[in-house]
């Protein structure tokens, strides 16, 4: 049976080492904003690139999804 003393739980760091429960708490909030901000940034330049390579294409879409079709055939062949 498990008791309810998890006021006493101490963690651990990558090396073993136990981390004392201030410590632990700084180091949450600063992972959660750096990893929110590289959340973030990720997808701002995902969306940047995308954005910017439909508005560069200059191929229109029916010739597009013809070179797509015809890569992905040459690309099964070569598999077989």
């Amino acid at each position: 049976m498990t008791t309810c003393s998890d006021a006493n739980v101490t963690s651990f760091d990558p090396y073993g080492e136990p981390v004392g429960e201030d410590r632990t708490t700084h180091m949450v909030q600063g992972d959660r904003r750096a990893r929110n901000a590289a959340i973030a940034i990720f997808w701002t330049l995902a969306v940047t690139l995308t954005a910017g390579r439909v508005y560069l294409n200059d191929q229109p879409l029916g010739h597009a999804l013809i070179l797509a079709k015809a890569q992905i055939g040459a690309f099964v062949t070569a598999i077989r």
